[in-house]
């Protein structure tokens, strides 16, 4: 089911062995290996989070012509961190990007999408915050992280675990502007959740 895990800071290629959930990147040292699937399907996702121990966030309702195209965890079984990949037409023409992290504070996935040196947030998450989203009928608050120009990056926190909302361009972060609101894929696998080509972007480093 999963392709060779790789570095969640910066998406090498790592060799782990059996039966452990640690393995050691060059640049990064002792790691959570980040496994992803080449092949996307309902199947797929319902086995990934099932024992899963962080949410599995994804947008409900989906925006229009929207898909997810790409998921990862690092950890199994029971992941510490699920990536989940959407991908749709952006308002103004061409193709935008969400990728939505929730991880277990020290594991890097959200740090490593953002393009950072650390593993969390740290005092990024402070002072009035830059914009909302309701996660499983909560309200999470986020507060935007400097970054690259071309992507904008917003972190905060929802059940008692790292949120974070990566977006290919960062003039994607419209999908903000308004309500949005996240459902766990834990709780239920829509059997109508949109399916699309595997991402470009689903690898931090990529």
């Amino acid at each position: 089911m999963s392709a060779s895990p790789v570095c969640p800071r910066c998406g090498e290629v790592l060799v782990v062995r059996p039966g452990s959930d640690q393995a050691w990147c060059h640049l990064h040292a002792a790691v959570t290996p980040l496994h992803h699937t080449p092949v996307l399907d309902h199947a797929t996702i319902s086995a990934v989070t099932v024992d899963a121990r962080v949410p599995a966030w994804v947008p409900d309702p989906m925006p229009e012509g929207w898909a997810v195209t790409g998921l990862a965890w690092g950890g199994e079984p029971g992941a510490r961190g699920i990536v989940v990949d959407c991908a749709g037409p952006a308002p103004l023409g061409g193709q935008a990007e969400v990728v939505l992290v929730a991880e277990e504070p020290g594991t890097g996935l959200g740090a490593g999408y953002a393009g950072l040196p650390w593993l969390d947030p740290g005092e990024l998450v402070a002072g009035p915050s830059s914009a909302a989203v309701q996660a499983a009928g909560q309200r999470a608050a986020l507060w935007e992280v400097p970054t690259s120009d071309d992507r904008a990056v917003f972190v905060g926190e929802a059940f008692g675990v790292w949120l974070w909302l990566v977006t290919w361009p960062a003039s994607a972060a419209w999908l903000l502007a308004e309500d949005l609101v996240l459902v766990d894929l834990r709780d239920r696998v829509l059997p109508t959740l949109p399916l699309g080509p595997p991402s470009d972007h689903l690898l931090p480093g990529s």
